[in-house]
């Protein structure tokens, strides 16, 4: 009888040794790799004899107990791997609470993690590490484990341990892999800047008409000045942009964002008209599981061949509200201030109001995006005539190409209805209402090299068609910039 019970319990350890863990059976393996070098197959002194503890008390059970362990861990292991999880975990957990060797903790731990419950399989890949530390894909399963639980410090520092024991190349690339991804969802700060410089062909640098002169309703002739009719001229232009986010807390919630941006340009024969801008902005953003609002506040100020034009304020709220991975909509109101510097231009002070909702289409995982907008312009002024009611309506498209390039291209078309006859016209016999339409057309393409350098080839086109012949233009901008990004 002694001899049956002693090869009912050898049968048990042989059954453990048949399905002792698998290196390919690894939970972790697309995250941490196969490790089977240093797995639990190649057991330590201090793993063998926790089994050895095991083994006495299989000795200690009847045989009918231990084949009835058997029978149980032959069905856990079964639904195990058929990844039934949820049914195979409180098999596991039967068995272990009579007997547990270190496969059998590796298997609980492996299953509670499947089976979702994280708190559980980290016990048991801990309770493994205290018997034997140099057991690193226990390692691996806890770090992996840790990271789905949230808990990406304890994560961090356990594949360090494992990345410091020089592994494979493969494991080393999956650990530095998982690292990366624990260092992207616990970022706290996310800072952005680009600055260019580059030189423009711009055929129309005043915006003006393409004639010398105008003919009146009245029948007279106004002869435009060399600066009120078009000029062409090559411009040297300069440009940068920064932001930094802060996480405030978890993801998905409150942010804080800052950001700043100018624009110069120098013409090279018409310096009269040198143009310069900045704006800065901060506000704090809520960040939803399928939602972005923000809220911005912003100063700007403009100059004009170098001296002060307008300073702006400017508050601008939207929301944007993704109802598939492939699709938000997004809503913005904007109250802008300006205050015009020069006396004879004080006139144009004005208040501006800005409604706008957009469509925006994220497909093929983010390489392409579908922008449609349409925003509504309530502009009133200190002077009647400079006031308006305008709508802009487009579309924009930004494709990520190979070879490190990608293109931006948008067109907006732009109707104001000016509310009165503003200066210089309303002293030329002109009457009636100045009603503009406008169409503007943009076109990028740009080129990464050595990570954060860039070089963009540009084209703008620019039509304003309006009522009173004065304000007809037409306009091409195209050039080159290179610079600097991070």
């Amino acid at each position: 009888m002694r001899d049956l019970h002693s090869k009912v319990v050898i049968v048990f350890l042989m059954l453990l040794l048949c399905f002792s863990l698998d290196p390919g059976q690894s939970l972790a393996q697309g995250e941490a790799g196969n490790f089977a070098s240093k797995g639990i197959s190649a057991k330590s002194k201090a793993a063998q004899a926790f089994d050895k503890q095991a083994k006495e008390k299989l000795k200690q059970m009847s045989p009918k107990e231990v084949t009835a362990l058997d029978k149980m861990l032959v069905q856990a292991l079964t639904l195990f791997y058929e990844h039934k999880y949820v049914k195979a975990l409180p098999l596991f957990e039967k068995v272990a609470s009579r007997v547990e060797t270190m496969d059998i903790k590796f298997w609980l731990a492996s299953c509670a993690r499947g089976a979702g419950k994280l708190d559980l399989a980290v016990k048991k890949y801990q309770e493994m590490l205290a018997i034997d530390p140099s057991l690193h894909r226990v390692r691996l399963e806890l770090a992996a484990t840790q990271m789905q639980k949230g808990e990406y410090t304890n994560a961090k520092k356990n594949l360090e341990i494992v990345l410091s024991t020089n592994p494979p190349v493969a494991v080393k690339n999956n650990i530095q892999k998982m690292l990366a991804t624990i260092e992207a969802k616990t970022k706290k700060l996310f800072p952005h800047f680009r600055l260019g410089i580059g030189m423009q062909g711009d055929t129309n640098v005043s915006a003006g008409p393409d004639r010398s002169t105008i003919g009146t309703p009245g029948g007279g002739i106004i002869r435009l000045s060399r600066t009120q009719k078009e000029l062409s001229d090559w411009v040297v232009m300069a440009s940068g942009t920064g932001s930094i986010l802060y996480d405030l807390g978890k993801r998905n919630g409150l942010m804080w964002h800052g950001d700043g941006n100018f624009y110069l340009t120098r013409n090279t024969t018409y310096d009269e008209f040198d143009y310069s801008l900045w704006r800065v902005a901060t506000g704090p953003w809520w960040v939803g599981k399928r939602s972005i609002l923000k809220i911005p506040f912003a100063y700007s100020s403009a100059n004009y061949d170098d001296y002060s034009l307008y300073d702006s304020c400017d508050f601008a709220p939207s929301y944007e509200y993704f109802f598939f991975k492939w699709l938000g909509i997004k809503a913005t109101f904007a109250y802008v201030h300006e205050d015009y510097e020069p006396r004879n231009r004080q006139d144009e002070d004005n208040i501006n109001r800005i409604w706008e909702i957009q469509a925006n289409f994220y497909l093929n995982d983010g390489k392409d995006t579908i922008s449609i907008f349409y925003f509504d312009e309530n502009l009133n002024a200190r002077d009647f005539g400079y006031s308006y009611d305008a709508y802009n309506v487009g579309a924009s498209y930004f494709k990520l190409l190979p070879w490190e390039m990608d293109l931006y291209v948008r067109y907006k078309y732009t109707s104001r209805d000016y509310e009165g006859q503003p200066r210089p016209v309303r002293y030329f016999g002109f009457t009636g209402s100045r009603d503009d339409k406008r169409h503007n057309l943009y076109l990028g393409l740009s080129k990464y090299f050595a990570q954060h350098l860039y070089a963009t080839l540009y084209f703008n086109y620019i039509n304003n068609d309006s009522t009173p012949v004065f304000y007809e233009f037409d306009k091409m901008v195209y050039g080159l910039q290179v610079g600097i990004k991070y």
